[in-house]
Formats: structure tokens, C-alpha cells, sequence
């Protein structure tokens, strides 16, 4: 039903960004992919920053992960046919998330899936940590706290080309970018039979760092005194 409900969503969206402008004296996107949708609406853009990432809770909790899984999340916008064609390709899959409305209920029966339905962050950091790597099919994704979240813990992650995690995700360096379904679906079962270098998962980490929270108070600083806010 969302998928079908998406276009008029997008409309009203469109409709509240405008009204909001109207009272704004600047407009700050989170993304480049984002920064495009508000020109499509006609508005300027005055900068790009991105989300801040608390790295003091999203690092590593382990130096051996198990790698026996891979991890997604559930959630209204999931390309489920995706999941559920790897699972059937013999892909073990824990997936999280509160919401159960939007779940396609034959994934559920998949015995290589295992719901965990609501985790709490420690738990969150600990799938983060452990998984092979984090499946996240989502093709309308601004940002994706998510898959950063992912490689702040050292796992890469598998998503499209289309959307926010392109940006900050290096193809076959940081984790993998596929353009279409039978892309994703192809190179997730290649990853889990064959793994990848250790070092992508230090990689990971480093570009993590780059999004540090720290770091984005300070633009959040520059640019509200650049506009005379603060």
C-alpha cells in the first residue's frame, strides 16, 4: 500500500517544504541527493550537512566479528522482494525494526530470516558489529543513518547508487553499490560466499570518522553566525 501511497506522499511533502521556506532565512539539505529534491520544488539550497554521527556509541564491540549473518532493517520503504530473494539463495539474514504494519508476512516465514522485531542500541551496535555485512535496500533513502552507523561499527554495507549512502560509500572500498534489483541480489550472495578483505572494514571506520559529531556542531556554529542567527 505504501508503495502505491508514495507519489501522493511525495506531493504533500513538496507542498510542506515550500511552506516552510517561506519562513525560512536559509535552507540546509543533508545530503546531496536531498539538496536535489528541493531544487526539483524550485527552492536554493545554501548549504549541505550532513547528519552527526555519535561515535562514541556506533564503534566496534568486538575485534573478532562472527560474520555469520547478514544484518537489514524492516521498515516501510524495504524492498522485501530483495530480502527475500537472498534468503532463498541460502543467505542468512537478522533483520530489526519497531514497525511490523509494513512487513510482507511470507518474508517472515523464510527460515534463513530472523526478525528481531524492536533492538535496543547496545544490541544495535552488536548486530552492527557482528554482521558479515548490512543489506540496506532502499532506493529513497536522503541520508541513511543506517548504513553509516554500519561501517562507524566496521561493517560495510550494500545498498544503491541512487540515494544518500552513495555518497559517502566508496563502491568496493567501504562496502558495494548496485544500480538494480538483480545487481544487489547478485552481489550480496557473491559477498556472503566468498567474504572480502580485512581492510575494508577498516576502512569503514575511517570514513565513519568523517562524520563525526564534533566535527558537524562546528558547521552547524559557522553557518548560524555566518547568517547572523547566533
Amino acid at each position: 500500500m505504501y508503495r502505491f501511497l508514495k507519489p501522493l506522499f511525495e506531493y504533500f511533502d513538496g507542498k510542506s517544504i515550500k511552506r516552510a521556506h517561506s519562513f525560512s532565512s536559509f535552507i540546509i539539505a543533508n545530503s546531496k541527493f536531498c539538496a536535489s529534491m528541493y531544487s526539483k520544488f524550485g527552492l536554493k539550497v545554501h548549504d549541505i550537512i550532513y547528519p552527526p554521527l555519535d561515535r562514541k556509541i556506533f564503534r566496534p564491540s568486538t575485534g573478532n566479528p562472527s560474520g555469520d549473518y547478514v544484518l537489514t532493517y524492516f521498515g516501510k520503504e524495504t524492498k522485501f522482494s530483495v530480502v527475500k530473494r537472498v534468503a532463498d539463495l541460502n543467505v542468512k539474514i537478522k533483520a530489526f525494526g519497531s514497525k511490523t504494519s509494513f512487513i510482507d508476512k511470507s518474508v517472515l516465514k523464510n527460515p534463513n530470516i530472523e526478525f528481531l522485531g524492536r533492538v535496543s542500541i547496545s544490541e544495535l551496535v552488536n548486530l552492527y558489529s557482528n554482521a558479515l555485512f548490512t543489506l540496506f535496500p532502499f532506493t529513497h533513502e536522503p541520508f541513511g543513518y543506517i548504513p553509516i552507523e554500519s561501517m562507524a561499527c566496521g561493517t560495510p554495507t550494500l545498498t544503491y547508487d541512487v540515494q544518500g549512502p552513495g555518497e559517502y560509500i566508496v563502491d568496493g572500498e567501504s562496502g558495494w553499490l548496485a544500480s538494480d534489483d538483480e545487481s544487489i541480489i547478485k552481489k550480496a550472495v557473491e559477498i556472503w560466499r566468498n567474504g572480502y578483505p580485512s581492510e575494508i572494514r577498516k576502512r569503514c571506520i575511517e570514513a565513519a570518522k568523517a562524520f563525526d559529531r564534533e566535527i558537524y556542531v562546528k558547521k552547524w556554529l559557522n553557518l548560524l553566525n555566518l547568517f547572523n542567527v547566533i
